[in-house]
């Protein structure tokens, strides 16, 4: 079976399918990373899979060349401002969240496991895949793949803590909004007026903006981003750098909104770093990982308890309801597409003409969709680059 990196690729690339049909059957809960992680820990241990299998396919050396800093170059295009001033409160609740958590780990997490697995975790917990993927590379490059492997894990399972937890308190929330009806009269615009156009280019000629030319200013853009972070001897880390350009070059019109999907790329490379996570479980043994396991599920509690206590808090101060605050913190360990998916199953769940239902649902998807946005996108992945360099010096 492992005879090749062609063979190789191809079982991969059919677990990886297999992973993505389970993810759509149970609605984002068991997410492909969580199924190829269960495989690739199942196959290492018993010897059914090389150590080497994957690496030999050239994907792990691809992503840490170029692919997960295109993937963090391209977050930045994914960004609109403008829908960031819409909903400042959620964003305020999540960086709240974000500090508890920090300060939480710092503190708690050393002390009851140590520096390195409270550092690991923190990046996952706060956000998604290139945050640990970026963990990862770090572990890689020190040669401590368990705390890469332990980073993987602590990704792959903080679906399962926090999407219940976020599910029961949306209901709440909506089982309230019902009740009173408050939500027929909440207004449908914020009314924060126009938005300034900072586009210097406006649009692109259609022959200068093909595919290939599309990702090639993305390219360029993530390699300034590597040159400034260099210039600032890493005080300005390299995902941070090509995170903010690519927020930037998008609003000035450099590059295309969601460059990667508009070029044909995206689910290439998120299909790599997806694939490429779990290897770090390569050099993991039965007895490391009943080791790591305790630590993954006590950071992953201490992770969702601090989300909800920096989002309550701040939420109370800024008038929200402290189920939906509480709620739209947790989204950096559910993120999209639950984000989505999560309020229409609650809303869904209540019998409701159709009118209302869209009503109720504009009062509570886009906080959470801000918050996807806000933790998994942005914070997670400046947090990662700014906590990878460090964890190991």
């Amino acid at each position: 079976m492992w005879t090749s990196p062609l063979m190789a690729i191809t079982v991969f690339m059919l677990l990886y399918a297999v992973g993505k049909v389970i993810s759509k059957k149970t609605k984002g809960i068991l997410v492909e990373a969580l199924f190829l992680s269960a495989v690739y820990i199942i196959g290492f241990l018993s010897g059914i899979v090389p150590v080497d299998a994957l690496t030999n396919t050239g994907i792990p050396a691809m992503m840490s060349a170029f692919g997960t800093m295109l993937l963090v170059t391209n977050l930045g295009t994914m960004i609109e401002l403008r829908r960031f001033l819409k909903e400042w409160k959620t964003v305020l609740i999540c960086f709240a969240g974000f500090a508890v958590v920090g300060l939480t780990f710092c503190t708690v997490g050393i002390i009851v496991f140590n520096r390195y697995y409270a550092l690991c975790a923190l990046p996952p917990v706060a956000g998604g895949v290139v945050a640990a993927s970026l963990v990862n590379d770090a572990a890689e490059a020190a040669g401590q793949t368990d705390y890469g492997a332990f980073a993987a894990l602590v990704c792959s399972l903080q679906t399962f803590v926090a999407v219940p937890v976020a599910s029961f308190l949306l209901h709440r929330y909506c089982d309230q909004q019902v009740c009173s009806k408050s939500y027929l009269k909440a207004a449908t615009s914020n009314g924060h007026g126009s938005f300034p156009d900072f586009h210097v280019i406006k649009k692109w000629p259609d022959e200068w903006n093909d595919g290939s030319m599309m990702v090639a200013r993305l390219m360029i853009v993530a390699l300034l981003g590597t040159w400034i972070s260099r210039l600032t001897g890493g005080a300005l880390p390299t995902a941070v750098a090509v995170l903010l350009l690519g927020i930037v070059f998008t609003e000035l019109g450099f590059l295309e909104p969601q460059t990667l999907s508009r070029a044909g790329y995206f689910n290439l490379l998120i299909m790599g770093l997806v694939m490429s996570l779990p290897n770090s479980f390569r050099n993991l043994t039965v007895e490391s990982f009943g080791a790591m396991l305790p630590a993954v599920l006590f950071f992953l509690v201490l992770g969702a308890a601090s989300l909800i206590v920096g989002g309550v808090v701040v939420g109370k101060l800024l008038n929200v309801d402290w189920k939906l605050a509480a709620a739209s913190a947790l989204a950096a360990m559910y993120g999209y597409p639950l984000t989505e998916i999560i309020p229409r199953a609650v809303v869904g769940s209540y019998d409701l003409p159709t009118e209302d239902s869209e009503k109720l649902l504009e009062q509570v998807m886009p906080p959470l969709i801000i918050a996807g946005f806000t933790t998994v996108t942005i914070a997670s992945v400046a947090l990662a680059g700014f906590v990878a360099p460090i964890i190991f010096q």
